[in-house]
């Protein structure tokens, strides 16, 4: 399929579209059902009730909009057929597994199990894995064994990141635009055809979404889409390293690959490895929730929805363009001093913001704590009262 800038539109157009005006229906439905987010822990932003189910839509439109456009093309080899089967078939366990989470919830080693599952199954039978970072850090391949495992863990990381960050009005449908803009940029210039298809329609379902999500939000993802957007965000991050050299036309022949993955997912991942990080040196699970996460941080600051996800938008913006202007701005950098450049410029962006809302911090901190501690103590002592029936009733 020859990528025109009309097709590239309709690709876009129409999962939009089918987005626009299939949300409003999915809100009403939800409402209806009482498939919301009620505002009940302490530790949440938001103090209305909001749908959480907006990725069934989002799967829809990528079931929809993703095969329509490439059953117009020409047919796909074996191998990329046997890939994007399993990729379909990993995101339909993943987007179950969220959806049961979101509707009844689900435990933590229950997810993780699923995760395990799913995540093995595209790495090994669907072949996105990560065999190596052409050349960065002199890596230019690893064994089969130790590919399988990295590869395994970073699936781990990615889609929980990608979750973590559907946490206020707008941030993580405006991300997954963004992202999924610049994987379709990069596997248009390289020919890359259902990858592009793919990154194209998340790109127009997610601008879809974010109208309805953006603040005031009227929807939130909720984890049947963050899931499948990390899981897919995974398994495109993998092509985009593992594009062979000759796919790669002469203008971005110097474009560091590794680099660039690591630079479209750089806000999930830099968010969640600097909150597991701070949780472990204090002794507590990584996976234990709080406020400390940087959209909760940018909140502290602006208190508003709105510019705390403008200003990650703005950032993640920034990294993707530094990351692809390498050839342009950067010609005698090396690829790994763009990378520790790019790593260390992604947690000094935020240092200003994190000093400035260290006390607002640490007194919300002891504020979560207490009002946790009286819940906890007010729902035990209603089980001392009721094991079962009215404290008033008869034995």
């Amino acid at each position: 399929m020859y990528f025109s800038v009309i097709m590239i539109a309709l690709v876009v157009a129409s999962a939009f579209f089918i987005t626009i005006f299939g949300t409003p229906n999915l809100i009403k439905v939800a409402k209806l059902k009482r498939l919301v987010d009620d505002p009940e822990d302490p530790r949440k932003i938001h103090h209305r009730s909001v749908p959480t189910i907006g990725g069934v839509l989002i799967y829809f439109v990528i079931l929809t909009n993703g095969f329509f456009w490439l059953a117009l093309g020409d047919a796909p080899n074996h191998e990329a057929f046997k890939q994007y089967s399993v990729l379909l078939a990993c995101m339909t366990v993943v987007f179950a597994m969220g959806l049961t989470d979101d509707l009844v919830g689900i435990s933590a080693s229950k997810k993780l199990i699923v995760h395990l599952f799913a995540g093995a199954l595209l790495v090994t039978v669907g072949g996105f894995r990560i065999e190596g970072f052409g050349g960065l850090f002199g890596i230019e391949a690893m064994s089969e064994t130790i590919s399988t495992m990295f590869s395994l863990f970073v699936y781990i990381v990615v889609v929980n990141a990608w979750n973590l960050i559907d946490g206020i009005d707008g941030l993580a449908g405006g991300y997954s635009a963004i992202a999924m803009a610049a994987f379709s940029v990069w596997f248009i210039v390289t020919g890359q055809v259902p990858a592009a298809i793919l990154s194209l329609t998340l790109m127009g379902a997610t601008l879809g979404f974010l109208v309805f999500n953006f603040a005031p939000a009227r929807i939130f993802l909720g984890d049947c889409g963050s899931l499948v957007l990390g899981l897919v965000g995974y398994a495109l991050a993998t092509n985009v390293i593992q594009t062979p050299g000759e796919a790669v036309p002469e203008a971005f022949s110097q474009l560091s690959r590794p680099t660039l993955a690591m630079a479209i997912l750089a806000y999930p991942l830099v968010d969640t490895l600097r909150v597991f990080f701070l949780r472990t040196i204090r002794g507590i699970s990584p996976f234990h929730p709080d406020q400390n996460h940087m959209h909760h941080r940018l909140m502290m600051k602006y208190g508003s929805h709105r510019k705390t996800a403008v200003f990650i938008y703005l950032y993640s913006v920034v990294f993707i363009a530094l990351a692809f202007s390498r050839p342009i701005l950067f010609p005698k950098l090396g690829e790994e001093g763009l990378f520790f450049g790019l790593l260390v410029l992604s947690f000094l962006w935020f240092l200003p913001i994190l000093r400035q809302t260290r006390d607002a911090h640490h007194k919300n901190v002891q504020r979560q704590d207490t009002l946790m501690e009286e819940s906890e103590t007010t729902s035990r002592s209603n089980k001392r009262q009721s094991p079962g029936k009215s404290a008033f009733s008869g034995s």
